[in-house]
This record gives structure tokens, sequence and C-alpha cells, in this order.
């Protein structure tokens, strides 16, 4: 299991295309993915739950990926939210 650091809060509140495209780029890996953020676990996979879930007002959460292809995964999903942030 890999766990990594990482701060959404340039892209909150999380609007519908950002969401698309961390659930998209998820969906792409075999591991379990997830978010976490003041002891709630979330499926990065799924688009309605990124867009319901609670997010602290910091932006910090924890990506945290589990499985063969976890440490492509974190890569990927790091480099994505850095593209996001220098979008926004």
């Amino acid at each position: 299991m890999i766990r990594e650091s990482i701060n959404l809060l340039p892209i909150l509140p999380m609007k519908r295309q950002s969401a698309a495209s961390i659930a998209s780029l998820a969906s792409r890996f075999d591991c379990t993915f997830t978010l976490e953020a003041q002891n709630v676990i979330l499926n990065a996979k799924s688009m309605l739950g990124l867009l319901s879930m609670a997010l602290p007002e910091s932006g910090d959460v924890v990506l945290c990926a589990d499985g063969d292809d976890e440490a492509e995964a974190i890569r990927a999903m790091t480099d994505l939210v850095r593209r996001l942030t220098e979008e926004a």
C-alpha cells in the first residue's frame, strides 16, 4: 500500500470536470484507490462520491493505492492533480 498526502485546495469545491478526470484516471488501474480525509474513506473511482465528499477546508487529503499497479497509479494521480491545480 502506498499513501501520498496531497492538497486539493486549488480545485475546491470540486467541480464535475475535476471529479470526472480523477474518477476516470483512477478507474484505469486495477488497484484499489481511495481518498482519505478526516476519518472518511472514499473510492476515488466514484465520480458521485468525489462530488459529495466533504473535504477539509485545508484541502489536505491522503491518496491511498493498494495493488499490483499502485506505484504507477499514485504517480499518475499526483500528476493529474498537479495539472488540475495549475489550471485552476
